[in-house]
């Protein structure tokens, strides 16, 4: 048995199962139906023809009644498709497919009755006659092959009395035209069956596809809620988590400055230094979170890039400074086109890190041409990376030469999260390293146009400078651990804090307070669906737009960036280390 038999034996088992599906019998007849529109109006034409023809031979009294009935019967064809609602319409009406099969075999049969009565044998005329029916039945199977009843329906009764009459002529040209006959019926039969099978089967594999699309379609927007519910988490976790970390370093910081000349203040600044590693061990955990989670989004815009290497040396130019080391940028005038923020991360992780594995020599952070756009690159003179390790360097918690864990120099978090940045804003990452001669991490950015500049959506790192003996500030926060903290914190300062939970809370502290409100202190999130934002705008109708406002939040998403920057707020990000909040307040 060929391949070809073996394909089609499988397939004989399954083209039943397909037509017992009641989506593919439906799409069956409604194939069926829409053929037979055809079929009929060919019926009306051979009809009218072949009475013709017998016209001219002189049979005019049987061939015209006899057309007469084969078109009757294809106008109530028509006239029942019509009614069936149209061809593209499946007959899902037993009655009316039954009305319909019954029709297709009167038709078959009047049309068969044609040979009994017109053979006359004359070999010239029984012949044509022969062929016009076996023409008629080739032309019509496939039409009718869509329903495997009208199959049998119109092919048996059409051209079984054509073998009869052939048969009873008892003459070798009837019975070569039989035997021709009946070898064309079984193989028309065959091909039409078949071609029902092919239909069924390639019906069945269609809703099956159908299904798949469904499912998948169901499975996308599951997994879609589902994300959405992550996203919502992380958001709640950044939030839930940093609080109490926020309020328990303000606590701490309150009791150093309580314990300042006491032998009790070594052990406080040890907490404070073990507070600070938790809080850079949650964020840098949670950076990984929220990337792997896809919740970080860019927003590319053009914009010089000596920006964002002035944020990064007043960042890192005093460790660099205690450590002894330089630290040089080079920047050229150069524009490219990325997300600010996130550029700015991955930036910041490398040059953090080159500090760290540096003992001599410095860091340079230079932005080159390169022939796919800007090449941000991070030299150092540090300890280099041997060869076998370079893949390592990027995985979580991973770092050379540290098997005692010590935390003063990092978590080994920092350069996964410079990866998945780098994935996430498409940016080439490329290291090259000689151990005990230094390393060179490289940043492929596409170069961006003069042009093109857009404002970009970073917060305000200044506040206008304030005068005055005692300072009055407005702190928002529905969490009374971090409201009694702060105010704790601050009142060695000669600050006097005024707490409110609520916007409508500050709001009246804003209207009933002696003194000017010198900084409004606002976290994000609040009571209900109130934020920070809408607190700030609230307090400043009061207070004047051109108070200082901060607003404290856990929350890094570019539009919160933007949303900030827009309303002129600064922005810092919990946990908020307490010498941050006094280096502001100081400033004032």
């Amino acid at each position: 048995m060929t391949s070809a038999d073996q394909d089609a034996a499988s397939a004989q088992p399954a083209a039943p199962a397909a037509r017992a599906d009641r989506r593919v019998a439906d799409e069956l007849y409604r194939v069926a139906f829409a053929n037979d529109r055809r079929a009929a109006l060919a019926a009306i034409l051979a009809s009218l023809f072949v009475a013709w023809a017998l016209d001219q031979q002189g049979a005019a009294q049987v061939a015209w009644p006899w057309c007469g009935a084969c078109v009757v019967l294809a106008a109530l064809r028509l006239m029942l498709i019509r009614q069936g609602g149209a061809a593209r319409q499946a007959p899902a009406d037993v009655t009316l497919r039954r009305r319909w099969l019954a029709l297709l075999l009167l038709a078959a049969g009047t049309w068969g009755a044609g040979p009994p009565l017109f053979l006359s044998r004359n070999p010239a005329l029984d012949t044509l006659l022969t062929g016009i029916w076996l023409a008629a039945a080739g032309l019509s199977a496939p039409l009718v092959a869509a329903s495997r009843p009208a199959v049998y329906l119109s092919l048996l009764p059409a051209l079984g009395p054509l073998l009869v009459a052939l048969a009873l002529q008892v003459s070798t040209d009837s019975l070569l035209l039989t035997v021709l006959a009946a070898i064309f019926l079984l193989v028309l039969m065959r091909l039409a069956l078949d071609q029902n099978d092919s239909l069924a089967l390639g019906l069945a594999a269609r809703f099956h596809n159908e299904d798949l699309v469904e499912q998948l379609r169901a499975q996308v927007e599951v997994v879609a809620r589902a994300n959405r519910e992550k996203t919502r988490f992380l958001a709640s976790a950044a939030h839930d988590l940093r609080q109490p970390l926020h309020a328990l370093g303000m606590f701490c910081a309150s009791l150093d400055q309580r314990l300042h000349n006491t032998p009790e203040r070594p052990l406080v600044r040890n907490m404070m230094d073990a507070i600070e590693a938790l809080e850079n061990s949650f964020g840098a955990m949670l950076d990984i979170s929220r990337l792997d989670a896809g919740v970080v989004q860019k927003a590319p815009q053009t914009f010089a890039i000596r920006d964002l290497f002035r944020r990064l040396y007043q960042q890192f130019g005093g460790d660099a400074e205690v450590r002894d080391l330089s630290l040089r940028f080079r920047a050229a005038r150069r524009m490219v086109m990325s997300d600010p923020q996130l550029l700015e991360r991955v930036l910041a992780n490398l040059v953090q890190n080159a500090l760290r594995y540096t003992k001599r020599g410095g860091v340079l952070v230079a932005a080159r041409r390169n022939p796919r756009g800007t090449a941000l690159e991070v030299w150092d003179t540090g300890v280099g990376i041997p060869g076998d390790k370079i893949e390592m360097i990027f995985q979580e918690f991973y770092q050379i030469d540290n098997p005692e864990r010590d935390r003063t120099r990092g978590l080994g978090m920092g350069l996964a999260i410079v990866q998945r940045l780098c994935a996430l804003l498409e940016h080439p990452l490329e290291v090259h390293s000689a151990p005990g001669r230094g390393s060179v991490f490289r940043v492929i950015v596409p170069s961006g146009e003069a042009g093109t500049i857009e404002a970009p959506p970073l917060e305000a790192d200044t506040l206008p400078p304030r005068t005055g003996a005692v300072l009055t500030v407005l702190l928002i926060d529905d969490e009374r651990a971090i409201r009694e903290a702060t105010r704790e914190l601050l009142r060695p300062m000669l600050v006097e804090v005024l707490v409110a939970a609520t916007i409508a809370e500050a709001v009246q502290l804003a209207k009933e307070s002696s003194a000017p409100i010198d900084l409004i202190l606002s976290d994000w999130r609040l009571r209900g669906q109130e934020n920070g934002v809408e607190a700030v705008r609230a307090v400043r109708a009061v207070c004047g737009e051109s108070t200082p406002a901060v607003l404290i939040t856990g929350d890094t998403s570019t539009d919160l960036l933007k949303l900030a920057h827009e309303s002129g707020l600064v922005i810092l990000h919990k946990p908020l280390q307490p010498r941050e909040l006094m280096r502001l307040v100081e400033r004032l």
